[in-house]
């Protein structure tokens, strides 16, 4: 089922798109946007682009051009994975500099601040132990916590569009 091109194709786009990624993440920093929560959102069009391409790349080295659904959707989680850790390791090394740290510092105390503003309306749709979560929360980010939930987050979103392009691209071995 799975042949030696999975890894190679699955690394190489992964590492692509990881790199795209982090060129967005530059780009909004050097436009003055601190290139954090969902401003990093976009971004992830690159993953789903790269696993778009290493399908089709490995479906064409396949013998009859063939993909079994599971194939397409164990090369886009891996696409999406090794994307994930070039991204968290390269935000970590980022937010560990002097420009980092303040950039972060700056996020921080501006996100503190527009949740004050709402606080009484947070406390209202959900209760006070909650807003002091989110504020204890907030004030708690540093590089490694932001290495982290790019690791963990980027795969979960590209769950559901793995799956639509593995079933595009899936055709069944002939017997």
């Amino acid at each position: 089922m799975f042949n030696n091109t999975f890894w190679k194709n699955s690394l190489k786009f992964g590492a692509l798109a990881g790199i795209a990624c982090l060129g967005y993440s530059v780009i909004l920093d050097l436009i003055g946007i601190t290139p954090i929560s969902g401003k990093l959102f976009p971004s992830n069009i690159f993953i789903l682009i790269a696993s778009v391409l290493a399908v089709k790349s490995y479906r064409r080295n396949n013998p009859d051009e063939t993909l079994h659904f599971w194939e397409g959707l164990s090369l886009c989680f891996v696409v999406a994975l090794s994307a994930s850790i070039i991204v968290g390791g390269g935000l970590y090394l980022f937010y560990s500099t002097q420009h980092g740290q303040e950039l972060l510092a700056k996020f921080v105390v501006e996100a503190v601040k527009e949740y004050t503003t709402a606080r009484q309306q947070i406390i209202k749709e959900t209760n006070l132990e909650y807003f002091n979560n989110l504020i204890a929360g907030i004030k708690a980010i540093d590089p490694m916590s932001i290495a982290f939930t790019e690791l963990k987050q980027r795969p979960l979103i590209a769950i559901l569009p793995s799956i639509m392009i593995s079933l595009y691209y899936r055709r069944q071995y002939v017997k």
